[in-house]
């Protein structure tokens, strides 16, 4: 092999070697912002969760100490379970039936502005059923409520 070969052959290699070093940095680099997007992701769902434990808890004590309705209780709380990062694994309406159950028997109705444009006798009828419901479900839906007021994701 002449001297000109051997040079060309070692140049090839150190390039080669060069761009082996640059694109394995690169590699890392990509690593590391996967991790830190996976940890500002993990940190935005807990951010998330906490929120709505602490709505959970606010609504339970506020259900406790008659400040909501129990009704108004059991809407809202089935709602926020929904958007717990953990409710597919946990099934909240078995671990708290009795929220989900008045939940289910009122949440066809009216609210806000669709309430007001029902006539006199459908708004009446609608708070005679919902009351009815909510004499049913009270004691029930209390002690839930009761025990929510510490509630935890894990819990």
């Amino acid at each position: 092999m002449s001297v000109v070969t051997i040079i060309v052959i070692t140049l090839a290699l150190l390039i080669l070697a060069g761009l082996s070093f640059y694109a394995g940095k690169l590699l890392m680099q990509v690593k590391q912002q996967q991790q830190q997007a996976e940890q500002q992701k993990q940190k935005i769902k807990t951010d998330r969760d906490n929120r709505l434990i602490e709505s959970i808890q606010t609504i339970s004590h506020a259900m406790e100490s008659e400040q909501c309705e129990i009704s108004e209780g059991a809407l809202r709380l089935a709602v926020l379970f929904d958007h717990l990062s953990n409710a597919q694994q946990i099934n909240y309406p078995k671990k708290y039936p009795a929220i989900h159950a008045l939940n289910d028997k009122i949440k066809h109705f009216a609210i806000l502005e669709e309430r007001k444009k029902l006539e006199k006798k459908e708004r009446m009828r609608q708070d005679f059923q919902r009351l009815q419901a909510e004499a049913e479900y009270k004691e029930l839906v209390l002690a839930e409520a009761i025990e929510l007021k510490g509630f935890k994701l894990n819990s």
